[in-house]
């Protein structure tokens, strides 16, 4: 009786190590498009200084940001922010064109990260630029994008952001662990069940 336990528990055992093992070992799970908890529902727009504005319509394939031209003169931004569900890259493709008449180094996109702004465009670029980008975030980072406007006006910069993935939550370890020994103990049961109706 004592040595079926024991071989019990260690196929228990060697199935939660089995478990474990293989859950660390895979690629972090990811969020492809604006859902899987980046929905557009999760992601806040703020102006500062601007009349800029965010269409979802094409999520979750993609969205559209437009930077500022309100004729202050002044500086502002548009920023489109989410939290990061968990540790990874977030990557994606932008297109960017600006009605700005003196061109984009007045109207530039970039991503945020944690409220800094790093800036995609090329000030000395054209009037239609695009690219793909990609930076790590930890699990409750801040990220996003924005269209900053240098004097709100002479036209505005819009940009799209397609193909657009991030680290998504997983359960932790222990969860896995105890959900393959919960299934373990039913399969144990069962084939204890079957040997004593025989």
């Amino acid at each position: 009786m004592a040595t079926n336990f024991l071989k019990k528990l260690s196929i228990a055992t060697v199935s939660t190590a089995a478990i474990g093992l293989s859950f660390l070992g895979a690629n972090p799970a990811k969020a492809s498009g604006f859902s899987d908890g980046y929905e557009v529902e999760n992601w806040t727009f703020q102006n500062n200084n601007a009349d800029g504005f965010v269409n979802t319509s094409n999520a979750p394939e993609s969205i559209t940001l437009t930077g500022g031209n309100n004729g202050s003169g002044a500086f502002g931004s548009s920023w489109y922010t989410a939290t990061s569900l968990a540790d990874g890259l977030v990557s994606f493709d932008w297109s960017y064109i600006t009605n700005d008449i003196d061109g984009p180094n007045w109207d530039p996109f970039g991503y945020i990260l944690n409220g800094v702004f790093t800036t995609l465009t090329s000030s000395g670029g054209g009037t239609n630029q695009s690219g793909s980008v990609s930076f790590a975030v930890l699990a409750g980072d801040l990220f996003g994008f924005g269209v900053n406007t240098t004097d709100n006006g002479l036209g505005a910069a819009t940009v799209t952001v397609s193909n657009f993935e991030a680290p998504q939550s997983v359960p932790e370890p222990g969860t896995i662990a105890a959900l393959g020994l919960i299934g373990l103990g039913g399969l144990l049961t069962k084939k204890k069940l079957n040997a004593s109706e025989n």
